[in-house]
């Protein structure tokens, strides 16, 4: 019976293991969508500004 309750505990850990690495997984996941996002919004804020800045300069 050891040899039974030995295995399941084997197979908890295992499992337990599997969902700590998909969470850190995850989580690097998230924090690369979120500087790519960062990294978006930058461009397109400077692009913007530029783009009224020429239309300023074009209506002078």
């Amino acid at each position: 019976m050891t040899s039974d309750d030995s295995g399941a505990q084997d197979r908890r850990e295992t499992k337990a293991a599997k969902h700590l690495e998909r969470d850190r997984q995850y989580g690097e996941a998230r924090a690369d969508h979120a500087t790519a996002q960062q990294a978006i919004e930058e461009k397109t804020a400077r692009l913007k500004a530029l783009r009224l800045a020429k239309k300023k300069a074009d209506q002078a």
